[in-house]
């Protein structure tokens, strides 16, 4: 967190994510909107993304670990960008407003606060990408490929994978057994 802090606009945020929840295109112009309401979400989401970083460590227990989930989810979902149809942008905005809305709820309510502690691990475990079928890191400039997963309790999560195969030791696993995704 840089020693300058960023103004928080709780109001506008909460505005923004509660239109973002009641988004469908319809019409170019209601597309024109959606694109205008996903630039401001991203906005927000990206200015409270070092915030609530700082704050995760500085919780513990479960606090950190819903923390640690919600920043890993919303890297990832900034990094997908949500297609080009108009029904994957209002997708992608509602993701937006979800994330909007559990990032501030963690900047405004993180619980007790203490000393931060392994700053530097958060950041490195929230930007890192893992392959969903071997659990390998992918490196920096590594080919990924993104792919969906079947899901109990969603259609589908979204996550990576090596595009190139995965190591040996990986390759005996069934890729269509997993059902859900590492951070």
């Amino acid at each position: 967190m840089s020693s300058r802090r960023p103004l928080i606009d709780a109001a506008a945020i909460r505005q923004a994510y509660t239109a973002g929840f009641q988004v469908w295109v319809g019409g170019e112009e209601e597309h024109e909107s959606v694109l205008g309401l996903r630039d401001r979400l991203e906005e927000h989401v990206t200015l409270l993304l070092p915030e609530v970083e700082y704050v995760t460590a500085r919780t513990q227990g479960e606090w950190r670990r819903m923390g640690v989930h919600i920043l890993i989810r919303a890297h990832h979902v900034m990094n997908y960008n949500g297609g080009t149809s108009p029904q994957a942008q209002a997708a992608y905005v509602q993701d937006l407003a979800a994330l909007s809305r559990s990032l501030l709820a963690l900047y405004e309510h993180a619980g007790p606060l203490g000393v931060p502690v392994d700053v530097d691990g958060i950041a490195a475990a929230v930007r890192r990408r893992v392959c969903a079928v071997c659990s390998m890191e992918i490196r920096e400039g590594e080919p990924l490929t993104r792919g969906v997963f079947a899901s109990d309790s969603s259609g589908g999560v979204y996550g990576w994978l090596h595009s190139q195969g995965c190591s040996p030791a990986a390759e005996s696993l069934e890729t269509d057994s997993t059902s859900t995704l590492h951070p």
